[in-house]
């Protein structure tokens, strides 16, 4: 049909990983030893010496470095995971159960395309699992013939994940189809002055993405910066949707606690190394103070890493009352626990 080559030609748009160097662990501490985008990546694209670095000619784009980093060094250019999930919330009014699937070929049945589904982390899946009112279908047909083939697996153990650490219903909420006749796909349907309506919203929402999610190639932003990963502020608007019961699951699961010992001398060098700003110093009528946002916090271990009294233990789990407020430190000393 003329309406899908025409929509599938504008929302086809080449995805590539952009890298911003000064979120990676290892660029803004030279002695943290992360690896985790070296060792999920099948083709041994990435390397990271001066600076990080993709080889494009051999990376193929299944996304997973995206998907791993603690700290938000990777990004997939011209797409927003915003806007996907408002996009196939909006579907679900049109049609039974909408389709995800990947922009890797044209043929693929989808209602929203988007780059290779590695970037799919655990975060992601609960957020569309829990703002989606109604079924999903993430369409898993082409990957057999495809080299990030891989990526089916990775996909179905990070539901699986989910399952054993909460009681979401992800997978009665998301299937993933692999047989072409088990997809249940239906068309928009659209009159004249829709189908050019969508057209006309479709290339806005592109041009949007283009010109907000590119990272310039120069490496020039800063390193004092704290920004939240996409993941973790998805989540972070997710847990707030939850009942109780699913919301302590989440916190257990996903979210961390911070605490230090009597060797902390309060030079609050760790505030500094932070990449998401989930540490800060506070004014206290005894002096200044250190505080934690288990909401903004990765679970990178940077600040663990770094200090040089070896006073921090990050560890799974929030402990506090409010995960989205900042906290005294001080009455979290090791010996009391």
């Amino acid at each position: 049909m003329l309406q899908g080559k025409i929509i599938d030609t504008i929302s086809n748009t080449a995805d590539a990983i952009a890298i911003d160097q000064s979120r990676c662990l290892r660029m803004r501490f030279n002695k943290s030893t992360c690896s985790e985008c070296i060792k999920h990546c099948r083709f041994n694209a990435i390397r990271i010496d001066e600076g990080v670095d993709i080889k494009r000619n051999i990376c193929s784009e299944c996304m997973l470095c995206v998907s791993v980093c603690p700290s938000g060094c990777f990004d997939v250019k011209a797409m927003d995971s915003y806007s996907m999930i408002a996009r196939l919330k909006r579907l679900s009014n049109s049609v039974p159960v909408p389709v995800l699937g990947c922009n890797a070929r044209a043929d693929i049945k989808t209602h929203e395309k988007t780059a290779c589904l590695g970037f799919l982390s655990e975060d992601h899946i609960i957020a569309l699992s829990v703002f989606l009112e109604g079924r999903l279908q993430i369409n898993l047909t082409g990957c057999a013939d495809c080299r990030n083939g891989f990526i089916v697996d990775k996909l179905k153990k990070r539901m699986e994940s989910i399952a054993e650490k909460t009681s979401l219903d992800v997978f009665e909420k998301i299937n993933l189809v692999e047989d072409r006749l088990e997809l249940c796909y239906q068309d928009i349907s659209l009159d004249r002055r829709g189908f050019f309506k969508a057209i006309k919203n479709l290339t806005f929402l592109q041009a949007a993405n283009l010109f907000e999610n590119i990272t310039p190639d120069d490496n020039t932003r800063s390193y004092s910066a704290k920004k939240v990963t996409v993941r973790r502020d998805l989540l972070n608007r997710t847990l707030r949707l939850l009942p109780e019961w699913n919301y302590t699951q989440v916190l257990d699961a996903y979210y961390y606690n911070f605490r230090i010992d009597q060797g902390c001398n309060n030079c609050f060098a760790c505030v500094g190394m932070c990449p998401t700003g989930g540490l800060k110093i506070s004014a206290k009528e005894a002096g200044p103070e250190l505080t934690f946002n288990s909401s903004l916090c990765s679970g990178c271990g940077l600040c663990e890493g770094f200090c040089m009294n070896n006073a921090i233990l990050i560890e799974r789990g929030f402990r506090g009352h409010n995960p989205f407020e900042f906290c005294s430190v001080k009455n979290r000393l090791l010996c009391n626990t």
